[in-house]
């Protein structure tokens, strides 16, 4: 894939969303969030009631633009203090059902995403705009959104109810599964294209695109969605997809069933050489994280995450755009590859890495992509939806798990040709 402007930004991605310092000593579970928000686009203010089962051991990350107004937890007040601009360290804390009451104004956009102003409000992990605990731990949540009547709002949850009061508009949602980011987009700009086929229901939001494009864009996402289960399982949440065009700059991201990618970026393609079928590809790669969150992100195992994910896009790619644009990609891997002067293996690189997105992205599809060549695509298959099928909804697998699948059924000799191409210093293609 050529690097854009987008995947310049992927490495701070991983490293924001699990490289998160440990707080206490002990491992935390947080099975359950509720926050209620009230969000004032027009000041750049947000309010936030928080309540938290069971708490967390010792510490969280929030904004330090946002001011804690309180914390208490079984009703008694928690002392807490700043350790840093984000970090808070509550002293004493002795009961399971904690209350964070926090408010303040994002006038700053974070991390090139997220922003709270009169045109977007965008806030997703990259903000810390909830309490983020230790690890990125995965939790359950209820969102009460509070915004004006003419936005638009969107999350990574199901919709339970809206209401409308006044000049605003209270939106209620749950998630699908367990998560570790709580996603609120909302906009008076966006439109939207819906559809359910197949049994599954597709939303796509966007401001100025063509329409016609975005009904392309839906028969194709729906279209992908059923090649995808037919190659790897069902995903694990079915039955909806939700694509943003935010209209802004900046990265994409996905937090199942919603991913999020630039509008601006999409619209800049629009005159481009296979611009469509860039523009497919990432959203494709997006739609494949549905499948390929298994291996822990804040680890080396992340190559499993990405590269899978990079090479299910290539897949529909080449499928939907021809045998050209896939040469083209391939092409553009191959160069990067050869101009990388990393002597970091594939499965040794850490996401801090400047080499994240070649090793990941770009030499793991060359990977796969020879590793179907040789044995075969049913063949190949058959191992990765083994994978999903047993790993899906955790973050387990590691190298050494995804080795040994595939020695159980491709044999010894794939599982060598894997080894070695993974933790080969230089590149060279076999």
């Amino acid at each position: 894939m050529k690097k854009n402007k987008l995947s310049l930004w992927l490495p701070l991605i991983a490293v924001l969303i699990m490289l998160l310092p440990a707080c206490g000593k002990k491992k935390i579970q947080i099975p359950f969030y509720r926050l209620d928000v009230r969000v004032e686009p027009s000041s750049g203010k947000i309010e936030c009631n928080v309540n938290i089962r069971p708490a967390p051991d010792s510490c969280f990350y929030l904004d330090g633009d946002l001011q804690i107004n309180r914390i208490k937890a079984g009703g008694e007040e928690v002392p807490f203090r700043r350790e840093s601009s984000s970090k808070v360290v509550m002293d004493g804390l002795k009961h399971d059902n904690l209350q964070i009451e926090y408010s303040g104004f994002l006038n700053n956009v974070m991390s090139g995403v997220n922003m709270v102003n009169p045109d977007l409000v965008e806030l997703a992990l990259y903000a810390t705009w909830f309490p983020i605990l230790e690890g990125g731990a995965l939790f359950e949540f209820e969102l009460n959104a509070d915004l004006p009547s003419d936005f638009i709002t969107i999350t990574n949850g199901r919709l339970q109810q809206k209401r409308q009061y006044d000049n605003r508009m209270l939106t209620a949602w749950v998630s699908f599964k367990p998560g570790f980011d709580i996603v609120l987009l909302a906009s008076p700009h966006l439109r939207q294209v819906s559809e359910n086929q197949n049994n599954t229901n597709v939303e796509i939001y966007y401001s100025k695109l063509p329409r016609d494009y975005i009904l392309a864009k839906k028969d194709s996402l729906i279209s992908g969605m059923a090649q995808f289960t037919t190659f790897y399982g069902p995903p694990r949440v079915k039955g909806h997809l939700r694509y943003v065009y935010s209209p802004r700059s900046g990265w994409g991201y996905s937090r199942i069933p919603l991913f999020v990618v630039s509008e601006e970026y999409a619209l800049s393609l629009l005159q481009e050489e296979f611009g469509q079928a860039r523009d497919f590809h990432g959203a494709a790669h997006e739609m494949a994280h549905f499948w390929w969150s298994i291996a822990p992100t804040n680890t080396p195992d992340d190559w499993i995450n990405e590269g899978l994910a990079e090479y299910s896009g290539f897949r529909l790619s080449e499928a939907c755009f021809g045998r050209e644009f896939a040469d083209l990609l391939v092409r553009e891997y191959r160069e990067h590859a050869a101009a990388s002067e990393t002597e970091t293996a594939i499965a040794e690189t850490v996401s801090s890495s400047p080499d994240r997105y070649v090793n990941r992205y770009e030499k793991t599809t060359l990977l796969f992509i020879e590793a179907r060549s040789r044995y075969g695509s049913e063949q190949l298959d058959g191992v990765l939806k083994t994978l999903h099928t047993r790993f899906a909804g955790t973050q387990n697998v590691t190298t050494a798990i995804f080795l040994d699948e595939v020695e159980k059924q491709l044999g010894p000799d794939a599982s060598a040709f894997f080894k070695k191409t993974l933790y080969r210093k230089k590149w060279v293609e076999e």
